[in-house]
């Protein structure tokens, strides 16, 4: 858990640097930064007694402004993903560093509205498992039964609530197969974003 704590942490402080020098300066004058912070439901489609659970989120994005009303997004973002299995105590938990790209409007400075998709990760996670099992073993055999890239697109609202602050409702479907036997049913990854978000905008 430290590793990944720390792996997750390299990847935004770096990202993040970098969007803050290149944002709103000489290289880029029509960019700027934000982070995003917020809550998941998520599920996996074709997993046998599969249902909804919650986790988090966290992201830092560049905007590029290529209109008055229209800007890409692209970034780098941390998701807590998975599905609580009946049958088990704990779910299975898919910790996903994605790498989104989007197209957003915004209209009257005020109501956003974007579409996009997504390169997501899964490096981390942890098998469906009995409370008295051992997590390690669980942790360890999670990369044999799933894929470590996969695809999703992505839809989404947003409302400025004042000059840097942001209140975002976005919907994740995935449109690949995570599971890596092919002999089972397709799973994909599919999640509903709640998320604040705070941009440095001029």
């Amino acid at each position: 858990m430290k590793k990944l704590l720390l792996t997750i942490c390299l990847l935004f402080t770096t990202y993040f640097t970098q969007a803050q020098f290149y944002g709103g300066g000489v290289f880029c004058s029509d960019c700027y930064s934000s982070i995003e912070a917020g809550g998941i439901l998520s599920n996996i489609s074709g997993l046998d007694g599969g249902s909804s659970k919650t986790g988090f989120y966290f992201g830092v994005y560049q905007y590029r402004y290529i209109s008055d009303s229209f800007s890409f997004r692209s970034g780098i973002s941390y998701n807590n993903l998975g599905a609580k299995v009946e049958g088990f105590d704990d779910p299975l938990v898919i910790h996903s560093i994605n790498f989104p790209l989007s197209l957003h409007y915004t209209y009257d400075y005020k109501f956003q509205g974007f579409v996009g998709g997504e390169i997501g990760t899964n490096f981390f996670g942890k098998l469906p498992a009995y409370s008295s099992s051992d997590s390690f073993d669980h942790t360890f055999e999670f990369s044999e039964n799933f894929t470590l890239l996969d695809a999703s697109v992505f839809i989404g609202v947003g409302y400025i609530l004042i000059d840097n602050i942001d209140i975002n409702l976005k919907y994740n479907y995935g449109v690949t197969d995570i599971n890596k036997n092919p002999e089972e049913s397709d799973l994909k990854k599919n999640w509903l974003t709640l998320s604040i978000g705070y941009t440095f905008r001029d």
